[in-house]
């Protein structure tokens, strides 16, 4: 599977409708589709605008606990994350962490990380790390692959290790910042790449683990494709008979 199917699993999310819904945009090239997702999303954000801007004037006006008691008593996810990306991050940092993990995930997975990165750079790593591990639990892999963008490194850090190698694989492909894939991987254990290995062939997660492999370069890759000849024999052999790319080959050294 291309760059370009990768993002129209993202447009999708984003749009509330099946990947396959959305093939006859299949030929159009990745950068574009970018471009329509950002362009959606900023129509979506104008659009709602007059709602969730009141409420964020109220949420100023009191105490943050307060405001974080009915938030998660009284807000759809929906609104509550649009009123997040209207505050002052340290306001909106604080409300954090009074909300539920739960919730936080629900709110998440509403948010455009990308229109409050200060908010999200000064939530605690372990915050973070919670709610990346309830949002792996519910597979939102389109929700987790946009904050990679904007978490800091030691939250990326606290969130890497509390994911397996299946895991890893569906979010690294669906990444927003591929530019920080050798930042994961270097932050992965042996144990968390010899995983990645073996679920890309239990599960047929090729399209997931070219999509991966073909992001890395320098000592990552090398390390990774260290791990494949240390594979056992099914996996070097099921690896090296799969249709991976090019480049993901290159980064095997198959």
């Amino acid at each position: 599977m291309s760059t370009a199917a990768a993002e129209i699993r993202k447009l999708a999310h984003q749009l509330g409708v099946a990947s396959a819904d959305l093939d006859f945009l299949e030929k159009l090239a990745a950068d574009d589709l970018r471009e329509l997702r950002a362009r959606i999303g900023d129509y979506l954000f104008e659009a709602d605008r007059h709602h969730f801007s009141k409420v964020a004037t109220v949420s100023r006006l009191v105490p943050n606990a307060v405001a974080a008691k009915v938030t998660e008593f009284a807000l759809p996810p929906l609104i509550a994350a649009r009123t997040a990306e209207l505050l002052e991050p340290a306001k909106a940092a604080d409300m954090v962490g009074r909300l539920s993990d739960r919730y936080l995930a629900d709110v998440s997975a509403a948010m455009d990380p990308t229109r409050c990165p200060q908010v999200i750079a000064q939530i605690p790593p372990t915050s973070v790390a919670k709610v990346g591990a309830e949002l792996a639990r519910r597979k939102e892999w389109v929700v987790m692959g946009g904050f990679v963008s904007v978490v800091s490194g030691p939250a990326l850090r606290a969130s890497v290790a509390e994911l397996h190698g299946e895991q890893l694989l569906h979010v690294g492909y669906v990444l927003d910042d591929l530019s920080r894939m050798d930042e994961i991987t270097q932050l992965l254990t042996d144990s968390q790449l010899d995983e990645m290995l073996c679920a890309a062939v239990a599960h047929q997660l090729w399209d997931e683990l070219d999509g991966v492999l073909s992001h890395l370069t320098g000592a990552q890759a090398q390390r990774i494709a260290g791990r494949c000849a240390a594979a056992p024999e099914p996996i070097r052999v099921a690896i090296v008979a799969s249709p991976l790319g090019a480049s993901a080959r290159t980064a095997l050294a198959l």
